[in-house]
């Protein structure tokens, strides 16, 4: 159940307040599963659920239908979206241009003194000590939040706000993909010293190389996405 605290914040202020709660309500069900892939959505059961009116709900459905995580169906039933190889291979073709983008900019943004990387090699660092610390634990989310907040800071210091919020919503639907991906640990290792090339990358001031080493890396998250056999993924289409 949701927090009601937090819906009756959200209740108190604009109805768009209450569309971002249930946009950010819903999106974490269907990230995590709790609406599994090809679940049916009525309105009736989330309105029950969530205890939001319908305006709003359907606000935040719309959003969700756009970035491709609820499908409406030719007889007008709502489900969520089924994880598929298609779509996940499209989402990390995007992502690797739109931050190999963002990566020589950045890199060109350093080598005027535009930007400080400092808030970066401190992710870095923190991705570094939950590695150390993960020896035994069964799944790896929290690397995967630490690179996800890597990713998106480092994409902010590109400054082209229309990428960022286009990198924004290919996040959030490659979020279930990092979710049902977080047992596999074959790239544990490498995370924090690919995270490290791609900043050094930057810090070169070298745009080329800013680009293809964030090009090297997304790459790699894809072919062990792509080979990952637990990952509940539909290859079959």
């Amino acid at each position: 159940m949701p927090d009601p605290g937090v819906l009756a914040r959200a209740r108190s202020g604009t109805g768009d307040t209450v569309s971002a709660w249930a946009f950010e309500e819903l999106s974490r069900r269907i990230v995590q599963g709790h609406l599994a892939p090809g679940a049916k959505i009525t309105e009736e059961a989330l309105v029950r659920d969530l205890g939001a009116s319908r305006t709003p709900l359907r606000e935040a459905i719309k959003q969700l239908e756009e970035l491709g995580l609820i499908v409406r169906q030719r007889n007008r039933t709502l489900r969520v979206a089924p994880l598929q190889t298609e779509e996940l291979v499209e989402l990390v073709r995007l992502r690797e241009h739109i931050e190999g983008l963002a990566a020589s900019e950045a890199a060109r943004r350093f080598a005027t003194g535009e930007i400080d990387t400092g808030p970066l090699w401190t992710v870095i660092g923190t991705i570094a000590d939950a590695e150390a610390r993960l020896e035994g634990a069964t799944r790896i989310d929290r690397i995967f939040d630490l690179g996800t907040t890597f990713h998106a800071a480092l994409v902010e210091l590109a400054g082209m706000a229309r990428v960022a919020r286009i990198h924004a919503g290919i996040q959030l639907a490659l979020a279930r993909y990092r979710f049902v991906n977080a047992r596999d640990k074959r790239r544990l290792n490498h995370r924090s010293a690919e995270h490290r090339e791609i900043l050094e990358a930057v810090e070169s001031g070298d745009p080329a190389a800013a680009e293809a080493a964030m090009r090297i890396h997304i790459r790699e998250g894809l072919r062990a996405y792509a080979t990952n056999p637990d990952d509940g993924v539909d290859r079959t289409a």
